[in-house]
């Protein structure tokens, strides 16, 4: 590849107080930046919903170590407008415009920056299209980074697929979508590329914090794409899978063959009342499993008594977590 793209979904180094503590805390020591140099990545974004768990002053400092491991960084900065900025790289005589935003919807819940105040970038439907239109002109390939949607949900939600299609129409030519922790559909739309959700990449599992990724949740798509002035096209796509120890390998062939044949039939309805519907679906099978396995494990394995007791002691975000859970099963994810 000319250039390699990623998004970096923890905060830099360990140093400074988690910002929420109830809420999970994903970090990584400064020397794993040297990671991305051996593998070439040429740009990072920080629009995600980690960048910011140690505080926004280490977020800056994370910003600064990246860019001391010559890697680009987009979608973080000292105030909104910083954030937001396109930065620009060129290769094969191409100039190249990369913006990255992150969502501070429930589902998302990242750090936004205002006009005073760091932060990541915020993904405000016209704030986006406008950096799209401000970008464009002044660079021949502009490719977004949107970090959004609902975590285990292979399908989009109908907002992001509009979003996304509207970004194109406005001069887009890639549209990167991830923190759904699960793969959903790449899409080639007028002349452009849209990954919904690439998947987890290399996610490691936090124990200690309940976090452990298996099955789908370990599962990605590595993804090439040629860029012209005139428009994008995939090149490759190669489904991969993260192994107990670390490392990336490529998914055996039938599993390749299964992944495609999902991903076609949910990309057949996007944008339609099918889609929607399939979204749907998948919110309120995934809230109701949820349900029933925070139930199982904290009430009724625990015996009654005992178990209620540790259902109240679950904290603001399990309890507002199981809140919205009994929302969406209701209203089916309404999105």
């Amino acid at each position: 590849a000319d250039l390699r793209f990623l998004s970096l979904d923890c905060a830099i180094g360990r140093v400074g107080d988690p910002v929420f503590p109830e809420e999970y805390l994903i970090d990584c020591e400064v020397d794993a930046l040297n990671l991305l140099r051996e593998w070439g990545v040429n740009v990072v974004s920080l629009a995600n919903n980690h960048s910011t768990d140690h505080g926004l002053t280490a977020m800056l400092t994370g910003r600064e170590h990246l860019r001391k491991a010559c890697t680009e960084v987009i979608g973080a900065g000292e105030n909104a407008e910083e954030a937001s900025a396109c930065c620009v790289t060129e290769s094969g005589g191409l100039r190249l415009g990369w913006i990255g935003f992150a969502s501070s919807h429930p589902w998302v819940g990242a750090v936004t920056a205002t006009q005073n105040d760091a932060g990541v970038a915020a993904l405000d439907p016209q704030c986006v299209l406008r950096a799209v239109e401000t970008a464009k002109r002044s660079v021949d390939v502009v490719i977004v980074s949107l970090h959004w949607g609902k975590e285990y949900i292979p399908v989009p939600p109908p907002d992001n697929v509009r979003l996304a299609r509207a970004l194109i129409e406005a001069g887009a030519h890639v549209v990167v979508g991830h923190h759904p922790h699960v793969i959903q559909p790449i899409e080639s739309y007028q002349r452009g590329v849209i990954c919904y959700s690439l998947g987890n990449f290399l996610f490691p599992d936090y124990p200690d914090q309940g976090l452990r990724f298996r099955g789908i949740a370990s599962e990605s798509l590595l993804v090439s794409v040629d860029v012209e002035p005139d428009g994008a096209v995939v090149a490759a796509v190669t489904p991969v899978h993260a192994d107990g120890d670390g490392h990336l390998r490529v998914l055996p062939e039938a599993r390749r063959q299964q992944i495609e044949t999902e991903l076609a039939q949910v990309a057949a309805d996007l944008g339609t009342t099918a889609g929607e519907q399939a979204w749907h679906r998948a919110v309120r099978r995934f809230e109701i499993s949820r349900l029933r396995r925070v139930i199982r494990e904290e009430v009724l394995d625990a015996g009654f008594r005992d178990g209620t007791s540790r259902l109240l002691r679950l904290g603001r975000k399990n309890l507002k977590s199981l809140g919205r859970s009994l929302g969406e099963i209701i209203g089916g994810g309404q999105r």
